[in-house]
């Protein structure tokens, strides 16, 4: 904004109406050309003998007070000044130039000042709302006061006409051509004054109007915003949905495949690369020979292995030990910078975001992996990594079932054989104890017939014997 521009807005606030506005912007203009124009006189009469000074310095200072009004908000008594000051100043001023050399002054000094005086009554009409018409009328009053006193006034100052010498037969029409053309003004004025509030309340209508309709704008815009935005909101839900979606089916079909090698490094990598990570590892539950659980690092990918040397995880040992007895996913934000580190061609980086997902299947933890990034995780990555975390504890958790099973199937083949060839065997060892059997019913018979055979033998030579006796 211009010096000048600002000069004029002195008071002019951004909340404030138009027509309040532009009438404090008029005022201060009047303002500055009556600063302007006394000045101009100063100049002029300053070379004349006598110049009296102090009604041009009055004339500054009220130009002055009027800015100053203004600044400090008093609009009202800086435009009712505004509307007094020509008035008060030409008749202050003529009657201090009839202190002069009385030979340079005529009857139309006393004539012609006044009309000018009752013709600054249309300020007041200018210069205030329809809204302040105290004001204007007040104005006006000491306006026509002024006008019509001229001759009282300077009756009491002893500067009138008749103190001076001039005598006039027709001076009174003075006062009849004062009275018509205060009727002119007025009328004129207030004719004006009331037309211009009229339009004022045609144009208060049609802005009110405009404002109606640009607030219910307003409204169409905001539920269509709010509806956009809906709509966006339901785009990015469906493609989180859709991305979660095909991420669950890529590590479905992985699991699925029939290739059992090296499946959870295969599983791993996908996940890592699917989801923008950078760095992940995958650790499954295992039962030693004392039936202890431990953690064990099935697979690892873009990991500095140094930190897994044990490659075994106690339950309750560190985050991963802990999330694998609560069963929770664990996310954490701004890691230390030495908690984990990302080695490539370009060298090491930190991985300022982590995320440990429990598999968890039937409340039962299958396994745990880890995956960090460098840059936050989003809503869909934890949905993403929550399904994933069912599906490969419900595929481990089945893959062990089927090892069980075929174990189970195993043994029970082994056993089988085993029962086969003991009931071979025992068939064998059946005809062995028949054919004993059968051996040693004949030799029964046998010594059974020997028996015989010796006894009747026995008996007859028993019978010879007692013969030859």
């Amino acid at each position: 904004m211009s010096y000048w521009k600002k000069l004029f807005h002195i008071g002019v606030t951004d909340e404030m109406d138009f027509r309040l506005a532009r009438r404090i912007v008029l005022s201060n203009q009047f303002a500055f050309i009556i600063g302007f124009v006394t000045l101009i006189f100063m100049v002029v009469f300053a070379s004349r003998k006598n110049f009296d000074f102090v009604p041009f310095i009055v004339l500054l200072f009220i130009a002055s007070f009027i800015w100053f009004c203004n600044y400090w908000t008093f609009t009202r008594l800086s435009r009712l000044i505004t509307c007094l000051t020509p008035a008060a100043g030409l008749l202050f001023m003529n009657v201090s130039l009839k202190f002069g050399d009385v030979s340079k002054i005529d009857i139309l000094h006393y004539a012609t000042p006044r009309m000018l005086i009752l013709g600054s009554a249309v300020l007041p009409f200018t210069m205030f709302t329809p809204v302040e018409r105290r004001y204007v009328w007040t104005a006006v009053l000491i306006i026509l006061g002024l006008a019509f006193g001229y001759d009282a006034i300077h009756q009491l100052a002893g500067v009138d006409h008749q103190t001076i010498g001039f005598e006039n037969d027709f001076y009174t029409v003075i006062y009849e051509d004062m009275v018509v053309l205060a009727i002119m003004i007025l009328a004129s004025s207030g004719f004006m004054f009331s037309l211009g509030h009229q339009y004022d309340l045609k144009s208060q209508s049609l802005l009110a109007d405009a404002l109606q309709q640009t607030a219910l704008l307003q409204r169409k815009e905001d539920e269509m915003r709010k509806t956009m935005e809906e709509l966006e909101e339901s785009r990015k839900k469906d493609d989180a949905r859709n991305w979660i979606s095909k991420g669950i089916s890529e590590m479905i079909a992985i699991l699925q495949s029939g290739d059992s090698d090296n499946k959870m490094d295969k599983i791993l990598s996908s996940m890592v690369r699917y989801t923008g990570m950078n760095q992940g590892a995958l650790f499954l539950a295992e039962e030693n020979e004392q039936n202890e659980t431990f953690l064990k690092l099935a697979s690892c990918y873009a990991f500095d292995r140094k930190k897994y040397v044990d490659k075994t995880i106690e339950p309750g040992s560190g985050i991963i030990g802990q999330a694998f007895l609560e069963g929770e996913l664990c996310y954490l934000r701004d890691v230390p910078s030495d908690f984990i580190h990302i080695t490539s061609g370009l060298g090491q980086a930190t991985a300022r975001h982590v995320v440990i997902v429990p598999m968890k299947i039937n409340k039962k933890v299958e396994g745990i992996f880890e995956l960090a990034s460098f840059t936050p995780l989003q809503p869909e990555h934890f949905e993403l990594f929550h399904q994933l975390g069912e599906t490969i504890a419900s595929f481990i958790s089945s893959n062990r079932a089927n090892n069980s099973t075929k174990i189970l199937l195993q043994k029970a083949q082994t056993m089988s054989e085993e029962l086969k060839a003991n009931e071979e065997e025992m068939r064998q060892n059946l005809e062995e104890l028949t054919a004993t059997q059968e051996a040693m019913a004949r030799k029964e018979r046998e010594y059974r017939d020997r028996i015989e055979e010796l006894e009747k033998n026995l008996d007859q030579f028993r019978k010879e014997m007692v013969r030859t006796t």
